[in-house]
């Protein structure tokens, strides 16, 4: 995503405009004249389907050392859980039957209805791929994440300035306004916008929480927190020691303890079947077909066998 925005950006997509609303007042605007490549979208919602799956993968793996089994029973219905509201919770609890009781109580902790739903990142992470596999791509835009503008003002007059939205619409993001007491103080006015531009994705960009954090930053938290989800359960069923980094003291004891009590079974994989052998037919064979003569397209080789 980064070697497709500064591609984008490269031939400075973007232009500034003052623009007087009235005759006391002025828009300060930002237009974008390139369209946004798709590969941004596409590349976005392949981070939010490994996101989403390295999570799913997490609980699998969980009720495999829960019940000692691979696959563990149910496999079809297991899913990391993410939930705004306790009914959709317990409507879907059959689906972690496989898992161990205090890993329910784990899950149930980490979920958007147990904290405010707008910050909890597991709640957008979850929003965010919804939308991409079941509904579109994610709408991926531009953000105005710093603006610093300075006014040159003949008049000399100091106007009132507001900030308004900061996410692009439809290509156009106006992102201040500044208001004179008069029409004679408002004339002349020149601006340097000193803007800095980042991408945005539209959903996204709504959240009241997530919106003071730059894009970067969202895009590296939500890594750090997924990568830790999945710490704790990797510690908790195995010890691993890479895992053991992540966890809090007291979590390392009881998972030790739980361990120790044999709360996680042994895994067994399930056997394979038997291949399914097809009868024996009668066959003929010439110098020419070992030879591959006949072989079509390529041709092919003899394997000497000793």
């Amino acid at each position: 995503m980064t070697a497709a925005w500064n591609e984008f950006l490269e031939p400075h997509p973007f232009g500034f405009d003052l623009v007087r609303e009235s005759d006391t007042a002025y828009l300060l605007r930002c237009e974008q004249h390139t369209p946004l490549p798709g590969l941004l979208s596409a590349l976005f919602g392949e981070w939010l389907y490994n996101l989403r799956s390295a999570l799913d993968y997490t609980v699998w793996a969980a009720a495999a050392h829960a019940s000692g089994s691979v696959p563990p029973p149910n496999e079809g219905g297991l899913q990391y859980p993410i939930y705004d509201d306790e009914p959709a919770w317990e409507r879907n609890r059959w689906r972690l039957k496989p898992l161990a009781p205090h890993h329910l109580a784990m899950l149930e902790t980490m979920q958007p209805f147990r904290s405010d739903a707008d910050a909890n990142y597991l709640g957008w992470i979850n929003r965010l791929a919804r939308i991409d596999r079941h509904r579109r791509l994610t709408t991926f835009t531009a953000r105005v994440a710093e603006a610093n503008p300075v006014l040159a003002i003949p008049s000399g007059v100091q106007p009132i300035l507001e900030f308004g939205r900061r996410v692009f619409v439809d290509g156009r993001c106006d992102f201040a306004r500044v208001t004179f007491p008069d029409k004679a103080a408002a004339e002349g006015v020149t601006y340097n916008p000193r803007v800095g531009i980042d991408p945005e994705i539209g959903e996204w960009g709504e959240s009241p929480f997530w919106s003071r954090i730059r894009f970067s930053e969202r895009i590296q938290t939500m890594m750090v927190f997924v990568r830790a989800e999945i710490d704790i359960y990797d510690f908790d069923c195995t010890g691993n020691t890479d895992a053991r980094r992540t966890v809090t003291d007291a979590f390392a004891r009881e998972s030790d303890l739980r361990r120790s009590e044999g709360t996680f079974l042994p895994v067994r994989f399930a056997k394979a079947e038997m291949a399914n052998w097809t009868p024996a037919v009668a066959q003929t064979s010439t110098k020419e077909k070992y030879r591959g003569v006949d072989f079509p397209s390529h041709g092919s080789h003899a394997v000497n066998r000793r």
